[in-house]
C-alpha cells in the first residue's frame, strides 16, 4: 500500500521526522527544470505528468518529459535520472530506489 510520507529516522523514539511526498515531487520539478534539453509536462485536470509513490519505505519517481529537437534523448534521460537522484538525496539524504523517464513528445 502506498504511503504519503517516507520516515527517516526510526531509531529515535523521541522524534520522529517524516518527508511528504509532495517534497520529492517539487524536487523533480526543480531538476527537470535544470536540465537545458527537457521540458516538463503541464500538469492538467486529467494528466498527472509527475508520479511520486512510497511503497514499503522505498521512493518510486516517474516522470513524462519532452525533449527538444535536435537532442541526445539517451542522454537527456540518463542525465535527468542522475540529477534527480543526485539532488532527492543532497536535499533529504533519501535514496530513491526507482526514477523512471518517458518520452511523451518532441520541443521544437
Amino acid at each position: 500500500m502506498a504511503q504519503d510520507y517516507v520516515v527517516l529516522n526510526e531509531e529515535n523514539e523521541d522524534s520522529l521526522i517524516a518527508i511528504n511526498k509532495s517534497v520529492f515531487k517539487a524536487i523533480t520539478e526543480i531538476s527537470i527544470d535544470d536540465i537545458e534539453n527537457a521540458v516538463r509536462m503541464p500538469e492538467t485536470r486529467f494528466a498527472k505528468p509527475l508520479s511520486v509513490r512510497i511503497e514499503n519505505n522505498k521512493l518510486l519517481i516517474e516522470a513524462d518529459i519532452k525533449v527538444k529537437y535536435g537532442a541526445n534523448v539517451n542522454a537527456t534521460c540518463e542525465l535527468l535520472q542522475n540529477r534527480i537522484y543526485e539532488n532527492v538525496l543532497l536535499m533529504t539524504g533519501f535514496k530513491a530506489s526507482d526514477i523512471k523517464i518517458n518520452v511523451t513528445g518532441f520541443e521544437i
